[in-house]
C-alpha cells in the first residue's frame, strides 16, 4: 500500500472536500497524511485523519506601504492585502513543503490548486503529484469566461478579447506568487513557469464539477478529469439544537451566505427576509460566523417574519434533503451539495469565485442569479417565486443530480491516484 499526503489550503471550504479523498484512501488500505497549517489542526482532528503541520513562524509577511495607499485611495486595499498574503504562504510553502515530505516519506502527493508552490515542493523531491481543484479551476483559456467574472460564455472575438484582458489581470495579481516560484525553482535548476497553472500537475489534474455544470472548454486538457462533487459522502456534525419542531410543512426556502465573517451580508440577509416574508413558505436563514463577532447587529434583523426560522448554524445537509430551494452566495461546496441533492437555487455571489458559479447555475438551468449588493428584495422575490413554480429548474436540479454522483467523487481521485503510484505516467481521460 502507498502512502499519500494531501496538501489543504487553510480554509475550512478547501480543506473538508479534499479530506473526503483521505477518508477513500485509508478505507482501501493505504497510509494517508493531511499537510497544511498549524491552524488547520482542529480541521484534521474533526476527518479523525493524521496530520503534519507546517511551521514557518520566521518567515516575515509582505508589506507594500506604497501599493497599498495607492489602493486605498480607490477603497480597494483589500487587492493588496491578499497579493501579500498569497506570496506570503507561497514562500511559506517553498520553505516548508520540500522538507516535510521528505519526513513523511509520501509516494504521491494530492495538491490543493490554492497552495500554488505544492507542485514545485514535490517536484524538488521527485514525486509524483495531482492537482485538486475544488474549486473553480484557475486554467486560463480564452473560449471560458474566468472564474470570477460573472459573464456567460461566448464565441465572438469581442468575448474572447474581453476574457484574454481579464485573464491578464489575474496573471498581474498572481505575480508576486509567480516570482517567488521562479526564484526556488531557478536555484532548483528547474525551468521557470510562465503562469501558475503552468506549475500543476503533469500526471493528473481533477475537477471538482461535471460536465452539464461547466461551460464548454474546447480546449481541456487530456489529463483533466471530471469528479463530481467530494462531498457526496460528507458526515455532517451532529445537530446543535436546530429548532425542527418550528417547520410547519409549508415549501421550505434555505438561505445561507456562508460562514466567513462579512459584515456586508447584513443587508442582504434583511432583503432575504423581506423578500420571503409574503410567501406561501416557509425560510430558514443561517447567519454564520458574523453573528458570534458583531452580536448586536442580529437585533438590526428584527422583527423577523413569522414565516422565518433564524439561526445562528444550520445542519445544512439535512435542511438541503427538506428544502424546495436554496438562496445562496454561490459558495462551490453549498452550490454542490445543493445539486447532489437535487434543490434548484438563487444565487447572490459575493466575490472570489462565487460570480463564476453563480454563472454556472444560470448557464446550467439550475437557477436564477442577481447582484449581491443591488438586487432589491422585490427582485429576489420574484426569482424565488419563478423558480419555485417552474418544474424545469427542479428537473434540471435532479438531471445535474444524477449526473454529478456519476462522475465519481472521491473514489474516482484515489481511482487515477492509485494509477499515477502504479504506472508513473499521466493519466489520460477516456475520450
Amino acid at each position: 500500500m502507498a502512502h499519500y499526503a494531501i496538501v489543504c489550503p487553510d480554509d475550512a471550504g478547501g480543506f473538508l472536500p479534499i479530506g473526503s479523498v483521505g477518508h477513500e484512501f485509508v478505507r482501501r488500505g493505504h497510509r494517508v497524511t493531511l499537510v497544511a497549517r498549524p491552524k488547520c489542526a482542529p480541521l484534521a482532528g474533526r476527518l479523525d485523519l493524521p496530520f503534519h503541520a507546517l511551521e514557518a513562524d520566521e518567515i516575515a509577511k509582505p508589506f507594500t506601504p506604497l501599493k497599498w495607499l495607492a489602493f486605498r485611495a480607490v477603497n480597494a486595499d483589500w487587492v493588496v492585502n491578499m497579493r501579500n498574503w498569497f506570496r506570503w504562504y507561497t514562500e511559506l510553502t517553498l520553505h516548508t513543503l520540500p522538507g516535510a515530505l521528505r519526513d513523511l516519506g509520501v509516494d504521491c502527493v494530492l495538491v490543493h490548486q490554492n497552495v500554488a508552490a505544492g507542485g514545485t515542493a514535490a517536484e524538488r523531491l521527485g514525486i509524483p503529484f495531482i492537482t485538486v481543484c475544488s474549486s473553480l479551476p484557475w486554467h486560463e483559456d480564452p473560449d471560458v469566461p474566468p472564474l470570477f467574472t460573472s459573464w456567460l460564455p461566448s464565441d465572438t472575438d469581442a468575448a474572447r478579447l474581453r476574457n484574454r484582458l481579464a485573464y491578464a489581470s489575474r496573471r498581474w495579481f498572481n505575480r508576486p506568487m509567480l516570482d517567488a516560484i521562479n526564484r526556488c525553482r531557478r536555484n532548483w535548476k528547474f525551468a521557470p513557469l510562465a503562469r501558475i497553472e503552468d506549475g500543476f500537475s503533469p500526471w493528473a489534474q481533477v475537477w471538482q464539477l461535471c460536465p452539464d455544470f461547466d461551460f464548454p472548454r474546447p480546449n481541456l486538457l487530456p489529463h483533466a478529469h471530471y469528479i463530481g462533487s467530494l462531498g457526496t459522502g460528507r458526515a455532517e456534525a451532529a445537530d446543535s439544537g436546530f429548532p425542527w419542531g418550528s417547520l410547519d410543512g409549508r415549501p421550505l426556502i434555505f438561505a445561507s451566505l456562508g460562514t466567513v465573517p462579512a459584515r456586508a451580508n447584513l443587508p442582504v440577509f434583511r432583503k432575504i427576509l423581506e423578500a420571503c416574508a409574503p410567501l406561501d413558505a416557509q425560510v430558514v436563514l443561517a447567519l454564520g460566523k458574523w453573528y458570534d463577532e458583531h452580536n448586536a447587529d442580529r437585533g438590526k434583523l428584527e422583527p423577523v417574519p413569522e414565516n422565518a426560522v433564524v439561526v445562528d448554524f444550520a445542519p445544512q445537509l439535512a435542511l438541503l434533503d427538506k428544502a424546495d430551494l436554496l438562496i445562496t452566495h454561490a459558495g462551490v461546496n453549498t452550490v454542490l451539495e445543493a445539486i447532489c441533492r437535487g434543490v434548484p437555487m438563487v444565487a447572490l455571489p459575493r466575490g472570489g469565485d462565487q460570480p463564476g458559479m453563480g454563472a454556472r447555475i444560470e448557464y446550467s438551468g439550475v437557477g436564477l442569479r442577481a447582484s449581491f449588493q443591488r438586487c432589491t428584495s422585490e427582485q429576489l422575490r420574484e426569482m424565488v417565486q419563478r423558480v419555485m413554480s417552474d418544474e424545469s429548474y427542479r428537473r434540471r436540479a435532479r438531471e445535474l443530480q444524477q449526473a454529478m454522483v456519476a462522475a465519481g467523487g472521491a473514489a474516482k481521485v484515489v481511482d487515477i491516484a492509485e494509477q499515477v503510484v502504479s504506472t508513473g505516467r499521466p493519466v489520460l481521460r477516456p475520450m
